[in-house]
């Protein structure tokens, strides 16, 4: 008696493969690859050629995973107009796109395998919001002065910071606030009949006066760029807001979290790592995430990392942990803390979630490692070391009670 077929070979491959009931004979990687080469027809019944490199991309990832990824309609109808050449295959093009969380999933897997040029998503996220926003103030009063402050103050200096590094998670924030409280600005004294030419240091007195804490803090941008290109008198003044220095947790305190973060298995050992960078370097989430493996190196025997000149070193046994992520992260140069989407860090928040949940005081835990950084080492040598401007690494010097800030005031020149 014949026994019954329990494998298969795939038509397509030749993989072996058991056989289920109802299972097509074609291996799930082969379907995936057979599906996404229909979906990026050109037109002619074959794949557009452009998109050979997306295709390889997907052909390396879980095939159940990019099936479920093509099977939505807006996906595959986004693919098809760009391999028609319906939808331009550019940034721009992407940007008019109906479904915006489907088009910056999609640049970011075209920029990872090299289809678009690199950009840096939050410098595209800012263009987008602000372009949108001006669009809709078409019939502001002030309309082209917001549009200057816009197209020739904020998007310039997010363009010039994104070519040096990456732009912080808190730039679009920090973007968009900025242009809000200005356009609450003008409105208000749009309100009163008041030209921005004929401001005077009362009326703005006066606004200060019935603001807020952010508001003030977020249009003190537009009024130093409006001051200083004439658009409101030049002699006017505005107030900069001061901050108190931050609180900190204590030293014994900040050297058990080391211990704990270090020997906890039980929690992600990215998690875990972030929590030890920040602990012993004062590394703010922003710079922690773009950190790669290409910039942990061994010197003698000796890990270092790279924040800046010259490279610190990595003391035990965080070094093990430090090695144990590289590991895990597959080959260099690669993210030591990859994100969802291709070729991107994980998000901020996320990271920032992930340190609260297990009870980790972000903030005065690097205020407190930077103190005693510069307790420990003159500020100039911290701030080279690991990437700080030298007026950070300062202020931190006189706020924790250092030597030189403990002078009394006067001149202390010894008598002749």
């Amino acid at each position: 008696m014949t026994q019954p077929t329990t494998e298969w070979s795939c038509r397509r491959c030749g993989t072996t493969m058991p056989k289920r009931p109802g299972r097509r004979p074609t291996c799930p990687p082969c379907r995936a690859a057979l599906r996404a080469e229909q979906v990026l027809d050109d037109g002619t019944g074959t794949m557009n050629l452009a998109f050979t490199p997306l295709a390889t991309a997907l052909a390396a990832k879980q095939p159940e995973t990019v099936l479920l990824w093509l099977s939505k309609r807006y996906v595959r109808e986004l693919l098809t107009a760009l391999a028609t050449g319906r939808l331009p295959l550019t940034h721009a093009g992407l940007a008019e796109h109906d479904r915006p969380i489907a088009a910056r999933y999609l640049r970011h897997e075209l920029m990872a395998c090299g289809i678009l040029p690199t950009v840096d998503k939050h410098l595209l996220d800012t263009e987008q919001w602000l372009r949108r926003r001006l669009a809709e103030l078409v019939d502001h009063p002030h309309e082209p002065l917001l549009r200057r402050f816009a197209l020739w103050h904020q998007l310039p200096r997010l363009r010039t910071t994104a070519a040096a590094r990456p732009l912080r998670a808190n730039a679009k924030p920090y973007a968009t606030q900025q242009f809000t409280q200005a356009q609450a600005f003008l409105t208000w004294l749009h309100e009163r009949g008041i030209a921005p030419a004929a401001l005077t240091q009362a009326d703005l007195d006066t606004w200060y006066a019935g603001a807020r804490v952010h508001q003030r803090h977020g249009v003190h941008g537009f009024l130093t760029w409006a001051i200083t290109n004439g658009n409101i008198p030049r002699h006017l003044v505005a107030t900069r807001l001061t901050f108190k220095p931050g609180t900190v947790i204590t030293q014994q305190r900040r050297l058990a979290l080391l211990r704990r973060f270090v020997a906890d298995e039980h929690a992600d050992i990215g998690t875990r790592t972030a929590a030890c960078l920040l602990l012993l370097y004062a590394q703010p989430l922003s710079r922690i995430q773009h950190l790669t493996t290409a910039d942990i190196t061994e010197h003698n025997d000796e890990l270092q990392i790279h924040l800046g000149d010259p490279p610190a070193p990595v003391p035990e046994p965080f070094a093990a942990l430090l090695r144990q992520l590289i590991t895990n992260a597959g080959q260099p140069p690669a993210l030591l803390f990859p994100g969802r989407l291709a070729g991107q860090p994980v998000a901020y928040q996320t990271l920032h979630k992930r340190l609260r949940k297990l009870g980790f005081p972000i903030k005065e835990a690097r205020i407190a490692a930077l103190r005693q950084l510069v307790l420990q080492a003159p500020a100039p040598v911290v701030a080279d070391a690991l990437g700080f401007h030298p007026t950070t690494a300062t202020r931190q010097v006189t706020n924790a009670g250092g030597t030189w800030s403990r002078y009394a005031a006067g001149d202390h020149t010894p008598p002749p």
